[in-house]
């Protein structure tokens, strides 16, 4: 009875481990992704034209 009940819990504990793992790795491959998104909207953005401002005054 007793082992049975340590089996249970050590399947348990490998299993939360793997959850932790797996979302881990899901949270950092999302902020990858999102790091480059951010850049990529940063290279896109328009730029301000400071030599046509100064050219007009």
């Amino acid at each position: 009875m007793a082992a049975i009940i340590a089996s249970i819990a050590a399947l348990a504990l490998i299993g939360t481990t793997f959850y932790a793992l797996a979302s881990a790795a899901r949270t950092r491959g999302r902020q990858k992704r999102q790091i480059a998104l951010e850049a990529v909207i940063l290279e896109f953005k328009p730029r301000h034209r400071r030599q046509a401002n100064s050219s007009r005054g």
